[in-house]
């Protein structure tokens, strides 16, 4: 099998250590193909190019800024994300979106400016969107916000089959289909396997495996089975067994679905 992890975090401190080990050896022996490196604040723009640059088959970059890092904006960071996107390097604009967990860090109305700021951006440059949304308990205001500025601000178009997806999905039929309907597709990490999460399986279930990518987002959120160890793409066969098994398909057909959906999101061939 080859498969792709679309989102991950591996100049994360925590990979430190082994991270040119983990590139070179561990990600092919697990038949990782691709690793989508996500630099999501302005100090994490370079190093994000940089490591594409190292691994030039193995790893491309992302860039945008996190709703948490809004306040790092200024419009000289703006100007320097705007002048780096181009970079054939760079396949996305991400993670954007609005999390309201994180209202303390960064206020609404800053991570709204901002999100409008990266939707104007991904529209000049055709990149696709790598959105991040996060909620607050019970309360989807954070999902009704995203769409809204994605109805009225974003044009819906990418130089690429799929103008974007919804990173990290852990939220209900609704709001899947309100993303599949503007094109987007889902995002599945190991948030699907938790036992509690019954209600992101259903809604996967519905959505259809022709419209789903595997990521990690390592070293966060690791998969049921390894919950407190660091993640990493080696666990992105384990995260496509278990979406595998629920939707009762061979794990080979699921892997080959979301390696061609990955490719076309991020314009590989």
């Amino acid at each position: 099998m080859q498969l792709i992890d679309s989102h991950a975090h591996l100049n994360d401190p925590a990979f430190d250590a082994d991270r040119d080990e983990l590139l070179s050896r561990t990600l092919p022996q697990a038949g990782i193909i691709l690793s989508v490196e996500i630099g999501c604040s302005p100090e994490e723009w370079q190093p994000a190019l940089d490591l594409a640059s190292r691994y030039p088959a193995l790893v491309r970059a992302v860039l945008g800024v996190h709703p948490e890092y809004a306040v790092k904006m200024d419009p000289a960071q703006l100007d320097r994300l705007a002048a780096l996107l181009p970079d054939e390097r760079n396949v996305a604009v991400g993670e954007i979106g609005l999390d309201y967990t994180c209202l303390d860090i960064t206020p609404k109305d800053k991570q709204q400016e901002t999100f409008s700021q990266m939707l104007a951006l991904a529209n000049q440059t055709q990149k696709p969107l790598v959105l991040h949304v996060r909620r607050v308990g019970d309360d989807y205001a954070a999902y009704d916000d995203t769409f809204h500025a994605l109805k009225h601000e974003w044009k819906g178009t990418s130089a690429t089959a799929h103008p974007g997806v919804l990173h990290c999905f852990c939220a209900r039929y609704e709001e899947a289909k309100r993303a599949l309907d503007m094109g987007l597709l889902l995002g599945i990490n190991g948030c699907f396997s938790y036992k509690k999460n019954e209600y992101i399986r259903e809604a996967v279930k519905k959505a259809g495996a022709d419209k789903l990518v595997l990521e990690t987002d390592c070293p966060y959120l690791s998969p049921q089975g390894k919950r407190g160890q660091r993640n990493d793409p080696s666990n992105i066969p384990l995260i496509g067994q278990f979406v595998a098994d629920y939707l009762n398909i061979p794990q080979e057909e699921l892997a080959e679905i979301t390696t061609r959906n990955a490719k076309a999101l991020y314009g590989l061939s």
